[in-house]
């Protein structure tokens, strides 16, 4: 029966796999480093256990020596790929201690190759064959254990503290599960290399587990970089997402700032240009209708400058936060006021100091009430009035414009309902009365338990 060659025949080919996986999927330039380390670990668990499968079937000394040196410094090569692999994995880089434990490798894989029969043994005097129970039979060698065996001893006792301190430098960090699952799966593996190195001193007469623990460490690990590979994945996914929500919230941005500026200061400009080139004119036929011109020259100029700033408030992150509500309601209404043949009162009654978040939603919902008067309402007349007491903060707005029947608003116009979930964001209380010929009247009232909490 050649059950074992079989077996490590499928192990040889699962590595194999995903060592070819992860190699393509470094290519890919997502955390490169590591899978290459992984996919390269995993392409020397393939080579050493195609040579352990040639060790076991070796017919004469030399083949078997041949083979052997091949395991071993599959082995050692594996060594080195996989402290990299630990370091990169556990992000404890310590290069300098790493070429150090790299050397310790080096060294014995220069011996190993050097040496006629390996670092193993100084001399290797014939074959002996172990039956397995279920009546395979497996090549073992008898000869002299080299004396340079302990330094290869050694690099394994060094690398494998380094890893095992890498895994509780990651753990203590706080990337527990991470740390664990690399801790069991190099705790299996090392367990079969000692187990195999038993066999080498000829302390007990067994078949090598070590591709087993080889096998178990592709497969353990190989899950772990999927599952990472997947989050990393739609983690980028999201960022690419978050980039181009981005773009499009800044080309909207851009567009209304376009607008507004169409729609209040470039037509505001234009109007005073036209006046004051009028003006000269006028005023040689009518000097008291010249000079209304200027007092309307004076009030849109102050207009537009007043609109300027608060365009240019909503560019700065800290506008809001530099001036008080009166006096950002106060700039708002004076744009307003240069933009349209509209009285507004402003009354300041409680200027006390707000949070950014409630001034943001007060400010936000004057502007929506007074744009909407603007486009709609045909008033001539508007109050904004700013006061409160002990218990609550309240902004008042009325007009006296041709008002409408807020229960027959059209699906279509939002501005109320954008509103109303403005104040619901910071728990006040909106209230619109509008009757067909009577004006509008808004009412926005937060509690001054809730601009504590704010």
């Amino acid at each position: 029966m050649t059950i074992i060659p079989i077996v490590l025949s499928i192990f040889a080919g699962i590595c194999l796999y995903v060592g070819l996986l992860h190699l393509l999927i470094a290519s890919g330039r997502l955390k490169p480093l590591l899978h290459f380390c992984f996919g390269l670990s995993c392409l020397l668990t393939f080579v050493y256990t195609l040579a352990l499968i040639a060790q076991y079937q070796a017919a004469d000394v030399e083949n078997y020596i041949n083979a052997k040196k091949l395991v071993t410094s599959s082995g050692y090569i594996y060594g080195i790929i996989t402290v990299w692999f630990v370091a990169v994995y556990t992000k404890v880089k310590p290069v300098r201690l790493i070429l150090v434990l790299n050397s310790l490798y080096f060294i014995s894989l220069l011996i190993n190759e050097i040496s006629p029969t390996g670092i193993l043994y100084s001399h290797v005097t014939t074959l002996s064959s172990i039956s397995l129970p279920w009546g395979e039979s497996i090549t073992h060698p008898e000869g002299t254990i080299n004396p340079l065996f302990n330094f290869q001893l050694l690099a394994l006792t060094s690398n494998v503290i380094f890893c095992f301190s890498a895994c509780y430098l990651q753990y203590r960090r706080g990337e527990k599960q991470a740390a664990v699952i690399l801790c069991l799966s190099f705790a299996i593996l090392v367990g079969t290399i000692q187990h195999d190195r038993l066999i080498d001193l000829e302390k007990i007469k067994s078949v090598y587990l070590a591709e087993c623990g080889f096998l178990s460490f592709v497969v353990i690990m190989s899950l772990r970089l999927s599952k990472d590979l997947i989050q990393a994945v739609k983690l980028r996914e999201q960022l690419i997402e978050s980039e181009r929500l981005r773009k499009i919230a800044v080309e909207l941005e851009r567009n209304r700032l376009a607008r507004d500026l169409h729609d209040s200061v470039s037509q505001t400009l234009f109007t005073v240009a036209t006046i004051a080139e009028a003006l000269p004119r006028v005023w040689k036929r009518n000097p008291e209708i010249a000079q209304q011109g200027l007092e309307e020259l004076t009030q849109l100029t102050q207009g537009a400058l007043a609109e300027m700033r608060n365009l240019l408030m909503e560019l700065r992150p800290n506008g809001l936060a530099e001036k008080s509500l009166g006096e950002l309601l106060q700039q708002l209404t004076k744009a307003i006021q240069g933009r349209a043949s509209l009285q507004v009162i402003t009354t300041v009654e409680d200027d006390r100091p707000l949070s950014n978040e409630v001034k943001l939603v007060f400010f936000r919902i004057t502007q929506q009430a007074l744009n909407n008067i603007i486009n709609h309402a045909q008033a001539t007349q508007v109050s904004v009035r700013l006061y409160g007491n002990s218990q609550k903060i309240v902004l008042h707005i009325s007009d006296n414009g041709r008002g409408f029947d807020s229960s027959k608003i059209p699906s279509g116009h939002l501005g109320i309902a954008i509103m109303k979930e403005r104040a619901e964001s910071i728990d006040a209380t909106f209230h619109l009365s509008s009757y067909a010929g009577n004006g509008t009247e808004i009412v926005l009232s937060c509690s001054t338990a809730v601009l504590n909490k704010k």
